[in-house]
């Protein structure tokens, strides 16, 4: 009856294992094809671009339909992987090169709004988010962020754990910034802001010009 018992719980912890093992491949699935979607729209605007290049034609155009699939793309990513990470659901190895990843995504995205801003007199709210992910305030911080893109049109919101972030083309950012703690925040590009800082006075900062 023992050796029986036994026999059940092995059982049970193997199936909860490989069932546990199944969904985070799941969920790595999950971020994985959102941070291709980044990609795959990023590609497609460079793509569209050096068309415009060659052949001429208004390269200025169609940035916002762009910019704003875009930042549906990185937004929806961020969301799954701040859900994951709240819930605790995977973390590891294979889960920081996806966060590493993403980051990334989101500097080339930044990058390239400079680049809109600087070509095409891109008027679009840009906000680069620095923040450390046990740190009260930095959370209190993407709270007040989360109310500013509600009540702000068209704006792209970046958020980088600045402690997670080790590839180089992060620490450049970040060293360019000179951001030695969490939070900071960067508004058009310009405006640091070290600190927390309230929505009122985030709102008054964007609309700065």
């Amino acid at each position: 009856m023992l050796l029986i018992s036994l026999i059940v719980s092995l059982l049970i912890f193997f199936a909860g294992f490989i069932l546990g093992y199944a969904l985070d491949k799941a969920r790595i699935s999950d971020v994985v094809k959102e941070i291709d979607a980044i990609e795959f729209d990023r590609d497609s605007y460079i793509t569209e671009q050096s068309f415009f290049d060659l052949f001429g034609g208004d390269k200025c155009a169609s940035i916002n339909t762009r910019l704003n699939s875009l930042s549906k793309d990185i937004t929806d990513t961020g969301k799954i992987l701040t859900d994951y990470e709240l819930r605790g659901i995977f973390t590891g190895g294979e889960y920081k090169n996806l966060k590493e990843e993403y980051f990334l995504s989101e500097i080339k995205l930044y990058i390239m709004l400079k680049e809109l801003k600087n070509n095409c007199n891109l008027d679009r709210p840009v906000i680069l988010f620095f923040y450390d992910q046990e740190d009260l305030v930095s959370k209190q911080q993407g709270y007040a962020l989360d109310a500013v893109v509600r009540r702000t049109q068209n704006i792209t919101v970046l958020s980088i754990d600045r402690e997670l972030s080790t590839n180089p083309l992060i620490e450049i950012v970040i060293m360019h910034y000179n951001v030695n703690k969490s939070p900071v925040t960067i508004i058009n590009f310009d405006q640091k802001l070290d600190g927390f800082v309230s929505v009122e006075e985030l709102l008054k900062k964007i609309d700065k010009k």
